[in-house]
């Protein structure tokens, strides 16, 4: 059970923890919250400019920093619809203030262009020479 939850810990699964039906959720993310407050003791403070510079970049940062690190968001590659899909899934989830308006636009806008899905890689290049 411990090793589990470390690996889990380590692959950032607390979101999907704190989902987990059963008696032992509540240990689990009692270990996620533990695990996340030695991290952040451990870490130095984040600020903007870790993420990508452009337009929305402060209000992705504090909006989305008010519950979690940029961590999440910098190894994400998601669509424009599924980001604009997890604004509501975090509003109604996970009780983050709702964005709204042009507010919303310009956060989904920004973390669809910085952090959109990996594009394949051209077919017949080989990766590995120059």
């Amino acid at each position: 059970m411990r090793k589990t939850l470390a690996f889990l810990l380590l692959l950032g699964g607390g979101v999907a923890l704190t989902q987990m039906p059963g008696t032992q959720a509540p240990i689990l993310r009692a270990a996620w919250a533990q695990s996340a407050s030695l991290d952040a003791a451990t870490q130095p403070a984040e600020e903007p400019s870790v993420l990508p510079a452009g337009e929305g970049q402060e209000e992705v940062f504090y909006a989305c920093t008010a519950c979690h690190s940029t961590a999440i968001i910098r190894r994400s590659r998601f669509s424009r619809e599924r980001w604009d899909e997890l604004m509501t899934w975090m509003t109604e989830v996970h009780g983050m203030n709702p964005l709204e308006g042009e507010e919303r636009t310009l956060i989904v806008s920004y973390l669809a262009q910085h952090f959109g899905p990996a594009q394949a890689p051209a077919r017949g290049r080989n990766p590995f020479l120059n």
